[in-house]
This record gives structure tokens, sequence and C-alpha cells, in this order.
């Protein structure tokens, strides 16, 4: 296995286009708004809504903070991401391939669905209730247990979400993690990696990053060779004709991206929306049913995922906004959700608005979250247990969630 799997894109791939002194000048003058953005207005707790001023002045807008375009309506990104509104995740600027390395996230059909068909099997609604239920209640559980034998206090990201995110990810893979910390802080590089402020620590932190979890995941692939057992890595190296062992590995850390960075930041978000909003806390003890919508309400209003990439394939029309062939377009999907076009009174926590799933927290079109169903079953059974056995649960202290790409608390205290 090769310590740096960074493959060379096709000769189809996209070169992201030089816009000239003179371009920019002439973007900056009719898009003032986006001009005055700063690249802290994108990650800075507080500051979002600068994003909805962006929204409601250009909701297509060229941002120089970033290099490109950003979408900010809830109705052009949905449009952003359909398979054929023009843009691409092939692109040889694209961070998250430099940062997790050639996946389903950074191709397009054909070759995103040759990479992601062979997973996708666990994700499924239905099979992920079965096969993950019990393992997952159970793991809740046994944290849940942790934290009340700690004491009266405890601190949610470090103690409970990080080590379930993990566990869950490597029971769902069929792969021993092992130290839940070292495949976290792994995984954060990877994610400071995808932040596009022209830092080249971050590429250099994510590579190491991926050369170390390559090992682990080396090791664990030969094991599951020698001894199949069912798990979704079983099931995807013995497939006659399949993916290779470096592309399996590939998608496997995307596959754990995904389970480990979202979930944290699910679980750690609707826990925090519910302690600061006691009446509507209470009204989910008492209706359990109400549970799915607290989680779609917080995934809406705090997205984990708060920033989304494509680059024009051609010359491309969003929302009467030319924007040309090759060029950088990002949607904010903290702007997007909070749309008061598409959301009444947006700036509200409400675990009974009926349109919250209209959110794209879990993107849109071909590369939509593999995971969504997993993930919300995630969620809903952390959030249940943690309210059914902590009823007492106080929200002691909480650091605003910040973030670039994906946006969670940094702490969250708890306390009973």
């Amino acid at each position: 296995m090769a310590a740096n799997d960074v493959q060379s894109l096709d000769a189809g791939s996209i070169n992201q286009r030089q816009v000239s002194d003179a371009e920019d000048a002439e973007r900056r003058s009719r898009f003032p708004a986006g001009a005055a953005l700063e690249f802290a207005d994108l990650e800075t707790a507080g500051r979002e809504f600068r994003l909805d001023e962006l929204r409601e002045a250009e909701p297509v807008s060229w941002v120089p903070a970033i290099g490109g375009w950003l979408v900010t309506s809830r109705d052009a990104a949905r449009a952003m991401l359909l398979p054929n509104a023009g843009c691409s995740v092939q692109a040889t600027e694209n961070l998250v391939r430099a940062s997790l390395g050639t996946t389903m996230l950074s191709t397009d059909d054909p070759e995103h669905k040759r990479l992601r068909h062979p997973f996708e099997a666990p994700f499924r609604a239905r099979e992920a209730e079965v096969r993950f239920r019990a393992f997952i209640t159970a793991e809740v559980d046994s944290l849940i247990d942790a934290m009340l034998d700690g004491g009266s206090e405890a601190e949610l990201l470090s103690q409970f979400a990080a080590p379930f995110a993990v566990h869950v990810a490597g029971e769902l893979i069929g792969l021993p993690l092992g130290e839940h910390g070292i495949i976290d802080g792994l995984y954060t590089a990877f994610a400071e990696g995808m932040v596009y402020d022209g830092d080249p620590q971050r590429q250099e932190n994510a590579d190491a990053a991926r050369a170390a979890l390559n090992e682990i995941l080396a090791v664990q692939l030969e094991q599951r060779r020698r001894k199949p057992d069912g798990s979704l890595t079983s099931e995807v190296i013995s497939r006659e004709g399949g993916l290779s062992d470096d592309e399996v590995v590939a998608q496997l850390r995307v596959v754990m991206f995904g389970a480990i960075e979202t979930i944290q930041a699910s679980v750690s978000n609707t826990l925090m929306f519910l302690l600061q909003h006691p009446q509507q806390l209470a009204e989910l003890v008492a209706n359990g049913s109400l549970i799915s919508g607290a989680i779609d309400e917080s995934l809406r209003l705090m997205p984990p995922v708060a920033f989304i990439e494509r680059w024009t394939a051609s010359d491309t029309m969003l929302v009467g906004v030319e924007i040309p062939t090759g060029e950088f377009v990002a949607a904010s999907i903290i702007a997007a959700n909070r749309d008061p076009l598409v959301f009444d009174d947006p700036l509200t926590y409400d675990i009974r608005r009926p349109n919250a799933r209209k959110g794209l927290a879990f993107s849109f079109g071909e590369h939509h979250c593999l995971g969504v169903h997993l993930a919300r079953l995630q969620t809903a059974i952390a959030i249940e247990r943690l309210l059914a056995r902590i009823p007492a649960v106080q929200l002691m202290s909480v650091t605003p969630p910040a973030g670039f790409a994906f946006r969670r608390p940094d702490r969250l205290v708890i306390g009973w």
C-alpha cells in the first residue's frame, strides 16, 4: 500500500481557471457584498449573520476571500448540487481529494458510482436498523455508565460523542480501530485539510494522517482477507472483479470520515439545542415521536457539513449569474438552511418545523450522504438514551459551534 495514494485524476478533470486582476476587480464591483465578506465570516461562531446578509443581497456572489463563487440561497445551492447543473467535484484543486484521496466524494459518475456501489447495502434504512441498533444502544449505554461513574459532570465530546462515533465506525466497517483518540485526531487533521485558506501546513498534516491511517487499515484489510467475518470490509474485498486494495482503503477513509465527524456534530449540536430550549426538551421527553423533528431541525440550523465545493465543468447559470467554465463555486449550507424563502422564521429552533428535512445538511444529488439513515439512527438512539438515563441533565457550558467545513462545539459540558 503506497504511503501517499492521492491518485492522479484523468485527463477530463478540471484545472481551476485563474481569474485575472481585471476580472477580479470587475466582479468585486458587481458583487460588493461578496467582496466585503471575510474568510472569518465562514468559520467563526456568531458571524453567521454575515452569510444571511450576503444571501439577501447576492444569493450567488463572487467572494475573493475563497477565490471563487459562493451560493447562499437554498434553491440555488440545491440546483448547484444536481448532476445536470454543470458542476463537478473532479478537480485538481479539490481539497477533499487532497485530504482523503481519490474517493467516491471526489469523482463524478461513472467512476463515482463504481466506487460507491459496493458500500451501499449496509446504509439502507432497514439494513442499518437491523444490523446496528443493538450495537449502537449497547455502546451508548456503556458510555453513559462511564460518565455517571465519573461524577456529576462530563464533557460530551471527549467522553461520549467522539468514542461513540469511532466505535460505531469500527463496527460498521468490521475493523477494530484501537484508541479512539488516535483515530479522532487523524480525522481532525483531514477536516482541517479541507479549509480553503491557503495554509500549506493543513495539507502536510492531512498527508501525515492519511499515511498513518493507511498503515492501520492495510493491516486490518489483510486480516479480513485471511479471516472473513461478514462485515462491510469483508463483503467488499471478496467481490469478484471488485475494487483494488488501494481503492477499498480510500473508500473506507471517507466512509469513516462521515461516520466520525458528522456523528460527533449531530449528537452534540442536537443535545445543545435541546438543552438551550427547555420547553421543547420537555415536549420531546413527553412525546418521544418528536425526536426525528428535533434531529432534523438541529441539522438544519447547525449543519455538521457547513461548506460544499464544486467546479464548473461548463458555463453555468445560477439564479441569473453566469459562471464561466473551470471556476470554483461553493455552497454555504449554513446560509442555505436559513433561507427565509423556504423556512419560516429560520433562526428559531423548532422541533415541530414541518419542512426541516428540506435543509441540505446531507448534501443533495448523486453525492448525497451515503450514511444518512445510519446517522439519523445513531443520533436518535444517543439522544433518547441520554435523556432517559440522565433525566436531570443540564447544560453547564458550551463553546458556540464553529468551523469552516465542519461545524460543532469544541467543548460541551453537561451536568446532573
